[in-house]
């Protein structure tokens, strides 16, 4: 007997563009193996896992076009938002839980209003002057730059270092990947504190997807506002 198999020439075919690089991207549907992985990352509720499984869906719905470890994580979470939509359906019911008596309540989501919007903050330019002599060009993190099992110090300190897509001394750019971690790792550290600000305030505009509705919650009747600002949030 034939086995039985779909190339990937033989599944619809669909196209997206990222929000924020602006890359075109051709896509298709995830397969049963592969929603098979998602599903028991989103059951477990660690962030890390998740995140894990979502880049391997992209990759290989993508066909390895997308490299999630240079893609900005709101790009990232944008694509997987896109194939899930035509994988399994346009609509997401997370459970979310009212402020005012704490009763779970499942919602609809339609995956196609989701946008990505920027913090509401003052632009901070990628280039950031240290001295007169040392600037330092940031990226935004992808998925794979936060650890979600340490706290938000340790996070913070690890974005800082992450970032920092090349080091320019005295008109000589050296990319990150040339330098020697413990080496960026030490000049983190000794930056003052003024420096390390002006760091922080190009995190803190990071992009992020946003989804925002109000619903009525059926136990108390409180006017419950809900923010969803991540992949993880829709599908709890």
């Amino acid at each position: 007997m034939n086995k039985l198999k779909l190339s990937n020439t033989t599944l619809p075919q669909y196209s997206m563009t990222l929000p924020v690089s602006k890359m075109q991207v051709k896509f298709r549907p995830f397969l049963v193996k592969e929603e098979k992985v998602l599903l028991i990352a989103l059951q477990s509720k660690n962030v890390n896992e998740i995140n894990n499984a979502m880049s391997n869906v992209i990759l290989s719905c993508t066909n390895d076009t997308i490299d999630t470890k240079r893609l900005c994580a709101a790009d990232a979470e944008y694509a997987f938002l896109q194939i899930r939509s035509k994988s399994v359906g346009e609509e997401a019911k997370p459970q979310v839980v009212c402020s005012k008596c704490g009763h779970a309540t499942s919602v609809k989501i339609k995956l196609d209003q989701i946008t990505i919007a920027p913090q509401d903050k003052e632009p901070v330019d990628s280039n950031i002057k240290i001295t007169d002599t040392l600037s330092i060009v940031m990226k935004y993190p992808s998925i794979h730059d936060i650890d979600y099992e340490k706290n938000e110090v340790e996070i913070a300190f690890e974005l800082a270092k992450k970032c920092i897509e090349s080091v320019i001394i005295d008109g000589q750019v050296y990319e990150q990947r040339d330098i020697d971690p413990q080496e960026l790792s030490s000049f983190i550290d000794n930056l003052l504190p003024e420096q390390f600000k002006s760091i922080m305030d190009f995190l803190q505009t990071i992009p992020e997807l946003k989804y925002e509705f109000r619903y009525p919650c059926p136990n108390c009747g409180e006017s419950v506002l809900v923010q969803i600002k991540s992949v993880s949030d829709f599908f709890q």
